[in-house]
């Protein structure tokens, strides 16, 4: 002993694997019917040396690769364990002369040990089965783990230190093994651990099923472990599974909300190369990303494949386009779109007018996008409350805030208008249109307007955000009415 812990903790693996292949060979010699010993009372006492070593040699020659991190963490508690368990199978080798082994017995005793969660007493039971020629076998151990995770308290890192003693000693671990730890793993929430075993499972010649690298990568979308879940994802696609339809869309719009838009664009790509069809919902996301993010040209040539391979195109797919001709100041290739889109037969759409709207006023154009905000309304298309926001915003920007002083008198006059038509069509004006014309009002030094809107908006029950009262104040400040 070492400071009160046993010399075995402090044993070298090699040391460790050679006295576990000696101790071994003569436990398995002892149940031959010629001992090579001879005496009886030598044959006991190498079983029991073997009984002693086991545990120990479980944690002096863990790999060092893989599981390894992990590991170190219930180093401490499995010093204490092995010995304890050594003790006790020491204990009950001595009662071995005694009592008669019987295997449907222990096999009972662990179970019901496992399932109470004294995972001690079970190890213990499990090893005591080597008493019995050719047991514990790798069913035995399936039915451990088992058994264990249908407990209260679950010791995860321990299954994991059986599955690697399997591993290094046997028996070794079959399809059940994997499968027991996976789901175990699973319903825990313990996403990093179950995917380690379905990378070890791949690497020992066993497939794990579509339906749990789907429920893992589902799992790993739901906590937003983005890195872990494209893991899960490169290995389904080596295994040629492809992930539901539901799935893939909000792995790809997460990519995208993390601005990952090229690796979003690679897995869409390399599905679509597999021969998945990728349904128009999907192909729209990378679209739309790429427009918002610059890459038009990207954009246009992803469209035009999709187009020649036979996807139908929708107004969503035009109306990314033709954002992004507007992000890049290309009027004339956005009304192109514009044209082509009304000839496949796409009728542009609330959102495919707004960002022509929002593109004219951005430009300058404010008469040509009131053109284009009348010509939607006489194709039957109603604003929403952004149309009217932007519209709003232009005319701050155009100077033509003085028509608000008449909206909150009530004359008839195109601010008014527009608050008119919005109201009529169940839109009520939210923070940004309140924000927009009293950032107006303000700029023209019509503070009191400006404070009336701002009561208007309170009256309405919207809280003004913290920019509408610096605007507030800023105005104030300038013709010291504070």
């Amino acid at each position: 002993m070492l400071n009160g812990r046993s010399w075995l903790g402090f044993m070298h693996p090699s040391e460790a694997s050679n006295i576990h292949h000696r101790s071994y060979l003569i436990f398995s010699f002892s149940h031959r019917s010629h001992a090579p010993f001879g005496c009886p009372e030598k044959v006991i006492l190498l079983q029991k040396l073997h009984l002693f070593l086991y545990p120990a040699m479980l944690l002096c020659t863990i790999p060092r690769v893989g599981y390894c991190c992990r590991i170190g963490k219930t180093v401490r508690f499995l010093l204490s364990f092995s010995s304890s368990c050594a003790l006790r199978a020491v204990e009950f080798a001595e009662e071995s002369n005694t009592h008669d082994f019987n295997y449907a017995k222990l096999q009972s005793r662990m179970q019901n040990y496992a399932i109470s969660g004294h995972f001690r007493k079970a190890l213990e039971t499990l090893n005591s089965m080597r008493n019995v020629p050719g047991k514990p076998t790798v069913y035995d151990y399936n039915a451990l783990m088992y058994c264990h995770l249908k407990s209260r308290n679950v010791l995860l890192e321990v299954l994991v230190e059986v599955y690697v003693g399997m591993k290094r000693f046997g028996p070794a671990p079959n399809a059940s093994t994997f499968n027991t730890l996976l789901n175990g793993m699973l319903s825990l929430g313990n996403l990093k651990d179950a995917f380690f075993i379905a990378k070890e499972m791949c690497g020992s010649g066993f497939v794990p099923s579509f339906s749990l690298l789907s429920k893992m990568l589902k799992k790993s979308l739901g906590v937003g472990s983005l890195d872990d879940s494209l893991g899960i994802f490169d290995l389904m696609l080596r295994l040629e599974y492809f992930p539901t339809e539901p799935t893939l869309n909000l792995l790809i719009s997460m990519l995208i909300k993390a601005g990952r838009i090229r690796v979003a664009y690679s897995a869409f790509s390399v599905l679509w190369g597999k021969g998945y069809f990728c349904s128009v919902y999907s192909y729209n996301l990378i679209l739309w990303a790429l427009c918002k993010s610059g890459q038009i040209c990207t954009a246009l040539a992803l469209f035009c494949l999709m187009k020649k391979k036979g996807v139908i195109q929708n107004v969503c797919s035009y109306s990314a386009l033709i954002c992004g001709f507007g992000r890049e100041g290309l009027e004339e290739d956005l009304l192109h779109c514009l044209d082509v889109m009304q000839s496949d037969g796409c009728k542009p759409n609330v959102r495919t007018y707004t960002i022509i709207i929002k593109f004219l006023c951005d430009a300058g154009r404010f008469e040509e996008a009131l053109e284009y905000f009348g010509r939607m309304e006489r194709e039957g298309c109603d604003p929403d409350l952004i149309t009217y926001n932007v519209i709003l915003r232009e005319l701050c920007h155009q100077d033509r805030v003085g028509e608000i002083s008449e909206l909150i008198q009530g004359n008839n006059m195109l601010v008014g208008q527009l608050f008119r038509d919005m109201y009529s069509q169940g839109l009520k004006p939210d923070v940004y249109t309140y924000g927009s014309l009293i950032g107006g009002l303000c700029r023209e030094g019509k503070i009191t307007i400006a404070l009336q809107l701002r009561d208007q908006m309170l009256g309405n029950g919207l809280t003004p955000s913290i920019t509408i009262y610096n605007t507030l104040l800023g105005a104030m400040f300038k013709i010291d009415k504070i």
